[in-house]
């Protein structure tokens, strides 16, 4: 199961690098995501201590480096 999550994660990192200028990434996002999902989100980004933890995360880390780096 965890390798069918590692691909859906980059199915979504591949469609934020390329998404339409007209749609934020936050849509896009929200788009993807579960409504449960999508609730967990918002009440991490709604808390600092809870953003500053996920971002100190090595899976933060590596996702963030993943959006960042440029397209093949």
């Amino acid at each position: 199961m965890p390798e069918r999550k590692n691909e859906k994660l980059e199915q979504i990192l591949n469609e934020l690098k390329n998404k339409d200028k007209n749609q934020s990434a936050e849509e896009l996002l929200m788009s993807k995501l579960s409504p449960e999902q999508s609730e967990k989100l918002k009440n991490i980004i709604s808390n600092d201590e809870a953003v500053k933890s996920f971002l100190s995360s090595d899976a933060a880390k590596r996702i963030i480096k993943q959006m960042t780096e440029k397209g093949e």
